[in-house]
């Protein structure tokens, strides 16, 4: 499918992932037709009210049938729940892609379900918020964003959304799906644990003596419980693998705390302060 013969893409998911795709596809796209599903009357009128989208529907079928592309932004369980759901309505030759956090049990669900004449990529572009919904959704949120792309490179649909996502300021990566999780677990799903466990960790009444650096490390620990727990179920043998390496992580400063070896201690954070040079220089 080229891009310019796609007339109508539509999202369903439409929270702060969804909306800020339907914002940027509208503006380098803006003879294409962005439709969005509501699952209730109160958030068709809320969609309605923000006017990203060119039309939102209640009706799964409406939303999907005639599409040339659907987008699944939504928790990742949610995202296989729907690819079974929308599967009767596709046209031939539509392309669906996700959004989804983890990718080996999208990817199951995509070749189960979808029929073999409609083409699935699945996506996961590294941004976000720990906000949700549509009313966050804003222009350029995936502008200067890496976006992971697990489907093979070598099938036609495949170029069609890298060249969308290049389009919208993204840079389109490709390994497979196996290796994303592995690398998705330590980078963001283990960071997500420990600032949940951080900000549980501390009792009510020291909250009030929290600095900004703390505030830092827990900002993304506001993020919705929906979503994280899809995500670190559906990578649970990577994350219980990394939860392990974590702890021995930190048994290591309790070792050198209870030796009270000073000299280590610095070597230690030194070597951490390194590695934290070399990420803020990417």
């Amino acid at each position: 499918m080229d891009i310019k013969s796609i007339k109508k893409i539509s999202i369903i998911g439409v929270g702060i992932m969804g909306g800020s795709l339907a914002i940027d596809l509208k503006k380098q796209f803006g003879r294409i037709s962005i439709w969005g599903y509501a699952r209730n009357e109160k958030s068709r009128k809320k969609l309605k009210k923000l006017k990203i989208l060119d039309k939102v529907e209640r009706s799964l079928e409406r939303v999907v049938r005639d599409s040339d592309i659907v987008v699944l932004a939504l928790p990742v369980e949610l995202i296989a729940e729907y690819l079974k759901e929308i599967a009767p309505f596709l046209k031939k030759g539509a392309i669906v892609f996700d959004l989804g956090s983890s990718k080996k049990l999208i990817e199951a669900a995509a070749k189960k379900y979808l029929p073999k004449d409609v083409d699935f990529v699945a996506c996961h572009p590294i941004c976000g918020s720990e906000k949700s919904g549509a009313q966050f959704s804003r222009a350029g949120l995936y502008k200067g964003a890496l976006c992971v792309i697990t489907s093979s490179c070598e099938c036609p649909a495949v170029r069609t959304i890298k060249e969308i996502w290049e389009k919208l300021g993204s840079r389109a990566v490709f390994i497979k799906s196996d290796y994303h999780d592995k690398i998705l677990s330590r980078v963001s799903h283990m960071p997500h644990i420990v600032s949940f466990s951080l900000t549980n960790f501390i009792p009510e009444d020291y909250l009030k003596f929290c600095g900004a650096g703390f505030k830092d490390l827990t900002r993304i620990s506001n993020s919705p419980a929906s979503v994280w727990a899809d995500i670190f179920l559906s990578n649970k043998k990577n994350v219980l693998k990394d939860l392990r390496e974590f702890v021995k992580e930190l048994k290591k400063f309790e070792v050198l705390l209870k030796a009270g070896d000073k000299e280590k201690l610095l070597s230690a954070i030194n070597k951490v302060n390194i590695r934290q040079k070399i990420l803020n220089e990417r």
